[in-house]
C-alpha cells in the first residue's frame, strides 16, 4: 500500500506540475495554455502530491 501511495503522490504532482506549465503559457498550443484556473489547480495539485508523499513516508513515533 506505501509502495501505491507513492506512486500516486509522484504522479499528482507530475500532472501537476504540466498544468501549471500549461497554465503560466509555457507549455503553448492547448486549450489549457494561458489560463490562470490550470496554474492554480496544477499548483494545489502540486501541494496535495507533496503532502501525499510526505504523510506516507514521515518517520513514526512510538510511545512505549
Amino acid at each position: 500500500m506505501k509502495t501505491f501511495k507513492n506512486i500516486a503522490g509522484i504522479v499528482v504532482i507530475l500532472i501537476g506540475v504540466v498544468w501549471m506549465l500549461q497554465g503560466a503559457n509555457i507549455i503553448a498550443g492547448m486549450a489549457m495554455s494561458d489560463n490562470g484556473e490550470w496554474l492554480v489547480l496544477g499548483a494545489f495539485l502540486l501541494v496535495f502530491g507533496i503532502g501525499l508523499l510526505y504523510e506516507n513516508n514521515r518517520p513514526t513515533t512510538r510511545v512505549h
